[in-house]
């Protein structure tokens, strides 16, 4: 039996936590408290926003807070008036989200500090004299929870942590969100004019770190061989919050690709749905993949590059992987699964099994365990 916990969630303010278009970031406080809640525990989930208020949403509580600075000051600002608060009312965990500088606001707090993180270059990292500050902050959280394996080795590495305590929390999936659905990928395919072509999808920031580029020129090599095969690529320029195009979201539609844009929460499982392929060609710093999880638990294989955090999410059964940055490579790949009918089927009963290892409520359960096994610095 789970002891209920009083949870407090502190994240970044790029987006306020429940924006439609949010990112990975936002949508792990929110499931993450979604399941914590489920456990028995009390959550609280700050935001910062325009104004301050407080509701309820599926179990938890969230509390938007008026801040009015902008960038990292904002940030700030969020963290600074949400731990004013839980020195009136204690919690037993803080967790920030990349909010590295919480471990000296929260210093004073009783609660076990924890900081999640799936980028570990925080504040510009080694190009700025504030590299020794960082990384003594960084050493006074109870426990960090990178990603997956490779962010904890990468982040490890990278600030020199030494012994400092550190457990990966990965990130998870709403298996009842993204779940298959084939009325509804037929509908979404039918709103862009799309019939039964085979569809290679990816969704995510339109980027060359995410690779897009090389996307674009495997898929230009693939029209050779099957010109029926289509191209849908949803998600914003650069980053989350973004509504400005860039001279790669100009050339998905000159290679006859058809792009969403960013696409409401409410959308993504039919998106996830209108596809036959995932594929997610990261180029570098990847540390987990979450919309591959999704893809897969859509029912989707996924072709991804052989990178990062890509390698814990997606099985050899589940999918397929190719070199970084080879669009050569990558267009065989699909290639190759669209032309083995009894392959792709294989992979897209796996999976939808491997998904189901990174269930939002099975990731709480795991942080249960954290919990209960670290002792205070």
């Amino acid at each position: 039996m789970t002891t209920p916990l009083r949870l407090a969630h502190i994240g970044p303010t790029a987006l306020p936590i429940m924006h439609e278009h949010g990112g990975g970031i936002e949508r792990r406080i929110v499931e993450l408290g979604r399941a914590q809640a489920r456990r028995g525990h009390e959550v609280v989930i700050y935001s910062a926003d325009i104004t301050t208020a407080t509701t309820k949403v599926d179990g938890f509580e969230l509390r938007t807070l008026a801040c009015r600075r902008s960038g990292m000051r904002r940030t700030l600002e969020l963290a600074k008036t949400a731990v004013a608060q839980l020195r009136h009312e204690p919690a037993d965990v803080v967790h920030f989200h990349s909010v590295p500088e919480g471990a000296f606001l929260a210093r004073k707090l009783q609660a076990k500090k924890f900081l999640s993180y799936d980028f570990f270059e925080f504040r510009r990292g080694k190009s700025t004299p504030l590299y020794w500050l960082y990384r003594r902050l960084l050493r006074r959280f109870d426990c960090l929870l990178p990603v997956s394996d490779y962010c904890c080795r990468e982040s490890a590495a990278y600030w020199n942590l030494g012994t400092a305590p550190m457990q990966v929390l990965f990130n998870g999936v709403n298996l009842d969100q993204f779940s298959p659905d084939e009325a509804t990928g037929r509908a979404m395919r039918a709103s862009l004019g799309i019939g039964d072509e085979p569809v290679v999808l990816y969704v995510g920031r339109v980027c060359e770190q995410k690779g897009t580029d090389v996307l674009l020129d495997a898929y230009s090599i693939l029209k050779q061989q099957a010109p029926a095969a289509r191209l849908v690529i949803a998600g914003p320029a650069a980053r989350f919050g973004n509504t400005k195009g860039s001279s790669l979201t100009a050339r998905i539609r000159e290679v006859g690709g058809v792009y969403l844009g960013a696409v409401h929460e409410s959308q993504l499982r039919a998106v996830h749905n209108l596809g036959d392929i995932f594929v997610m060609p990261t180029r570098t710093l990847e540390m987990f993949g979450m919309a591959a999880i999704e893809a897969q638990a859509c029912g989707k294989p996924v072709i991804c590059s052989r990178h990062g955090g890509l390698v814990e999410v997606i099985s050899d059964h589940s999918g397929l992987f190719f070199p970084v940055e080879d669009a050569e490579a990558l267009a065989q790949c699909i290639l190759g699964l669209l032309g083995d009918g009894v392959r792709y089927r294989a992979m897209a009963s796996a999976a939808r099994q491997n998904a189901a290892r990174f269930s939002w409520d099975r990731i709480a359960a795991d942080f249960d365990e954290i919990y209960s096994g670290c002792t205070r610095n």
